[in-house]
């Protein structure tokens, strides 16, 4: 009689076994979405609120699958949140490890060499990460960069300009933080590559801004690097229309045209009224401006202005730069 019972009991188990192995098997492995779906979990979710959320989404059939998948065959492992896009005919155990591995969806961004706070800003709002006034805010947060930077102004200059891949639902911060920390990854690339540095940071970051504003030709930057370099040896005017530019925007003056007149706006950022260089950047530098501004090339060259056919002409005395800048006129007319 014991035997009999013993044997029901094993037999039960066994089927049950069965039973639970289809069902569970059903559960994650069977069933397929029809639909491509976006979720954005939340960050701090637990793992019964995720399976909570990927049910009520219609992803995850059973919460306590999901549960036992969790703890027999993934044990160790965290889902993570973020925004993601689960493709049509995805099984739940697909979405479960989708979330495990934090695939999230991911977009591309372009900060351009020579951008201002205000355009990354509004670049990244349009896209929905802040807003222009949490970008204003951002760029006040100098403890970012207070490691190698302790007097900067502000963080203008120090938001990277580069290719960026980003998970979509980031926060803003996180993304302007972002930016900060690979500037120091280029600037530490970069300052190894001399034996000391001829000013602090701010001072050539700002060097290097003044230089991406005035030319976008490689071969050019460390020239134009070595004339700014020569000016401020000689306790000359740098005479930098970008930096005109940049004080009119900072004080809502700027009409879309430089005039001869602004020449005489009374700001720290006008380089034709105030000697030395600005207070601070006046654009975000990419990594050639950096190189150039770090070692500036050795030349006689004083002045340049721009030639008609693109580039600079350099001169070494102001009679030739006159005279360059009498060529310039009469191509235009």
């Amino acid at each position: 009689m014991m035997r009999r019972a013993l044997a029901t009991v094993i037999v039960l188990a066994v089927v049950g076994a069965i039973v639970g192995g289809v069902w569970f098997h059903r559960s994650l492995w069977s069933v397929r979405s029809v639909e491509p779906i976006e979720l954005e979990i939340p960050a701090g979710s637990t793992a019964r609120e995720i399976l909570v959320q990927l049910h009520a989404a219609g992803v995850m059939p059973s919460v306590l699958a999901g549960r036992m998948y969790l703890k027999l065959l993934a044990s160790g492992q965290t889902l993570h949140y973020g925004h993601y896009r689960i493709p049509p005919a995805s099984r739940p155990v697909d979405v479960l490890e989708t979330i495990l591995e934090g695939a999230v969806k991911m977009f591309t961004v372009t900060v351009v060499e020579g951008s201002d706070i205000a355009t990354i800003g509004a670049q990244f709002a349009d896209l929905g990460l802040g807003t222009a006034e949490d970008w204003r805010g951002f760029s006040r947060r100098v403890e970012w960069i207070s490691d190698i930077a302790a007097n900067a102004p502000s963080l203008e200059g120090f938001f990277f300009p580069d290719t960026y891949r980003f998970a979509v639902g980031i926060p803003a911060e996180r993304v302007a933080h972002h930016l900060v920390e690979r500037f120091e990854e280029v600037w530490l690339e970069e300052t190894r590559r001399v034996e000391s540095l001829w000013g602090s940071t701010v001072e050539i970051v700002t060097l290097a801004s003044l230089v991406e504003a005035e030319t976008s030709l490689d071969e050019e930057r460390p020239l134009i690097a070595g004339v700014f370099a020569n000016r401020l040896r000689r306790g000359m005017l740098l005479q930098c229309d970008p930096t005109v530019v940049y004080a009119l925007k900072q004080r809502n003056e700027w009409r879309g045209r430089l005039l001869r007149i602004d020449w005489e706006v009374d700001d720290p950022y006008n380089t034709y009224r105030y000697p030395g260089l600005p207070p601070g950047p006046i654009n975000s530098p990419g990594r050639a401006a950096l190189a150039a501004a770090i070692n500036p090339q050795s030349t006689p060259y004083l002045y340049f202005v721009a030639k008609s056919g693109g580039g600079h002409e350099f001169s070494k005395t102001l009679a030739e730069h006159n005279r360059a800048v009498a060529r310039l006129m009469s191509s235009r007319r």
